[in-house]
């Protein structure tokens, strides 16, 4: 006899022993609903696996740790990197490279050794910040400034500020896009100033993936 989980409840009678003879459908029975269950739950469905990186899966104690989990947006992708200072050189384009963050920071194990790997395709919500630092009047040499935001070694957005007399100067990027699993972001400062350095603070790079998906409709 076929299950009728997970369409309904199986109801099961009672039986005892001394009394009647089990009959084989009682087990069969029994071995049909548990199947079912199996096969509506999957396999290892306490497991989200198929990642790419350094993670390969993640392992909850229980489906309903798992559940809950989702609930509360444990498990998505999410990893903030930040430096103190850093100082770009030159009119040449530079991928800034950061530290390790701390576990919180980077619960996937996103880190790729100086920034970012995507561990899954999808929507992606990607941000940056940068404080170009006036150290002795340095940006009043007249440069303008970008910062840029890479996926797989492309920019996928910048941002330019045009010179300005004096004082710090923050920028801030965001971008957001189809990002397939195994793919660096990368946060780039640029300034056109042969033989001159600019002097970086409060460096800021962080990406979220809002869902996945299956195939990717643009080539990032």
């Amino acid at each position: 006899m076929a299950a009728v989980y997970p369409k309904q409840y199986k109801s099961f009678a009672i039986h005892h022993n001394n009394i009647e003879d089990i009959d084989a459908s009682h087990v069969n029975n029994l071995q049909d609903e548990v199947l079912a269950i199996q096969q509506a739950l999957g396999l290892l469905p306490h497991q989200d696996q198929g990642l790419q990186g350094k993670m390969k899966q993640y392992t909850w104690k229980s489906v309903a740790d798992r559940l809950d989990a989702m609930q509360r947006g444990y498990g998505i992708p999410a990893c903030y990197l930040s430096k103190a200072s850093d100082s770009v050189y030159d009119d040449k384009t530079k991928t800034i490279s950061f530290a390790k963050p701390a576990a919180y920071a980077d619960p996937e194990g996103l880190f790729n050794g100086h920034s970012i790997t995507a561990n899954r395709s999808g929507w992606w919500i990607v941000m940056g910040r940068v404080l170009w630092y006036n150290a002795k009047g340095a940006l009043a040499t007249g440069a303008d400034r970008q910062i840029s935001l890479a996926v797989g070694g492309s920019q996928v957005m910048t941002q330019d500020l045009q010179p300005v007399s004096d004082g710090n100067t923050h920028m801030h990027i965001a971008w957001q896009g189809w990002v397939r699993a195994g793919l660096a972001i990368d946060l780039q400062v640029y300034h056109p100033l042969n033989g001159k350095t600019l002097s970086l603070q409060n460096l800021q790079l962080s990406a979220v993936m809002v869902r996945e998906a299956v195939g990717m409709p643009t080539p990032y």
